[in-house]
């Protein structure tokens, strides 16, 4: 989790692929991981965060 915390802090990817399971980096993603404060949680609260703003 370290690692997707490290790529959300310089921004993740430029443009969003779409895809209907979003990749990790997407910046829709790590929008609603910030929206939804996820980032200050524990690893096993981020990496539960992290699958839902996913698929949403």
């Amino acid at each position: 989790m370290d690692k997707l915390r490290k790529k959300a802090s310089k921004g993740g990817k430029k443009k969003c692929c779409r895809s209907k399971k979003r990749c990790k980096i997407c910046p829709v993603v790590i929008h609603r991981l910030r929206k939804s404060g996820a980032f200050e949680l524990d690893d096993a609260a981020l990496a539960k965060a992290l699958k839902k703003a996913r698929k949403w």
